[in-house]
This record gives C-alpha cells, structure tokens and sequence, in this order.
C-alpha cells in the first residue's frame, strides 16, 4: 500500500492532472479565439463581395468614391472611409501627402494617426484616431488610396492584416473608371 502523497507533497499523478486542466483550458479559450476570428472573417469576407458588387456598377471616380464611402460604412461598419485619387506624379494635395507619409514602405498601414492626419484622409474635423490604408495601384502606378478610419486610437493597430483591404485595393486599381 502506497500512500497518494504526504503532507505538502504533490504525486506525479496529481501534479500531471492538475497540468491538464490547466492546458485543457487554455485550449478551450484558444479555441474560442480562433472562433471569433472565423466569423469575423466571415463577415469580412461577405463585407467585401458586396462591396466588390457594388463598385462594378460605379461608371466615375467620383462614383467610385461615393459607393466606397457608402460601403465602408454600412457593410464594413467602419466609422470613416475615403477614396483618394492621385491626379498625377507630382501630386501634393493634402490626401496624398499624409498617404504617401504613412505608407513608406510595402502597400499598407494601419495604426495610429494625429489629427492633422486625420482630417487630411478624411477630410473631417481634426481628431485623434486611427486607421488602416492601402495603395491603388493600376499596374504599376499608385493612382489612388483607400482608407478606412476611427475616432478610437486602438481601433485600428499596427498588427492588424490588411488582406482585405489590399484586396479591394487591388480591384479599385484595376476598374475603368
């Protein structure tokens, strides 16, 4: 007969199952996170076929930039967004500027912006926030920006993905208009 443990010992068998519930419940919560992300990029991803749908039907830049504006804020559900176009090479409206800032390098950002940056993409009164923007590119030329944007500073981070935002970037890029 074999005692279980003394006192303030441990057994094997009590530590070993003790360790895993703690994994068994470290998985669960995984599990649960990686859930959320799952229908969050579900929505994602329905949020952008319909907005895909939609910019086909635009026949203007100015279309372009109404029905992303439209859609950014009803399928996305994001506060801000903007459609910036690049009239030519040496463009240094305000929208460009503070794009071409952001983006040094790669065709993407997202983060946290001052003020000023904030009412240049999107031409709103001047607040703290943050968004998350992407080059248009027809080919090789940059012609344009898409920017999504919100009044919360966290809201958009420098470690989000912006898949579907370069995704839709990259369909902007490629319309008529």
């Amino acid at each position: 007969n074999l005692p279980h443990g003394g006192e303030g010992a441990v057994s094997l068998v009590e530590r070993q199952v003790s360790l895993l519930r703690e994994r068994n419940i470290y998985s669960r919560q995984k599990l649960t996170e990686l859930s959320s992300i799952g229908r969050e990029n579900d929505r994602l991803l329905e949020a952008t076929r319909s907005t895909v749908l939609a910019l086909l039907a635009g026949t203007s830049r100015a279309d372009l930039c109404h029905i992303w504006r439209e859609q950014v804020t009803g399928s996305f559900a994001a506060q801000m967004g903007s459609l910036i176009w690049v009239d030519n090479h040496a463009d240094r409206s305000t929208g460009v500027v503070v794009a071409n800032k952001l983006i040094r390098q790669g065709d993407s950002f997202s983060g946290a912006l001052r003020p000023e940056e904030m009412a240049g993409l999107f031409d709103a009164e001047a607040l703290e926030g943050s968004a998350a923007l992407s080059r248009v590119r027809a080919g090789e030329e940059v012609v344009g920006f898409i920017a999504v944007g919100s009044s919360d500073s966290q809201r958009y981070r420098p470690d989000d993905g912006t898949l579907f935002l370069d995704y839709l970037a990259e369909v902007i890029g490629q319309l008529p208009a």
